[in-house]
């Protein structure tokens, strides 16, 4: 049996609502950086795109990511390297739990006010390489 790839106080930082930072590559190779929400799920990470983003259309050509969770003082970060598959669609309930650790009890009031014209794609993280500074 394997250890864990996530150590509990890795878990448990990445458990906190944190903002990340995913990096994908173009076709061109080129690197694109947006900050997002996420959810630990076990040992893989999940983010919620739009099926038409970049992030989405560049994990198609290149399933190799990065995503740095940042502490709100930036003196602590986790980053997960590793390879993004899309994973089907997230649906209301599931996008309800990934927003509601950042919104709290606004959650559902904002996702009344951002409904999304279709349903979101899953990215999920499978990660390969985990490095962490200061948790």
């Amino acid at each position: 049996m394997s250890a864990p790839i996530f150590s509990r106080p890795i878990q448990e930082f990445l458990e906190r609502p944190l903002h990340a930072v995913l990096a994908t590559r173009a076709p061109d190779g080129t690197l694109s950086q947006s900050v997002v929400w996420y959810a630990v799920d076990g040992e893989t990470i999940w983010v919620s795109v739009r099926p038409t983003s970049a992030k989405a259309t560049h994990i198609d050509a290149d399933a190799r990511v990065s995503i740095l969770a940042l502490a709100p003082h930036g003196g602590a970060y986790v980053r997960v390297e590793g390879l993004a598959t899309r994973d089907g669609h997230v649906s209301d309930h599931e996008r309800l739990e990934l927003v509601s650790p950042y919104l709290g009890a606004d959650a559902g009031a904002w996702m009344a006010e951002n409904p999304l014209p279709s349903p979101n794609t899953r990215i999920r993280i499978t990660p390969d390489r985990v490095v962490s500074r200061g948790v």
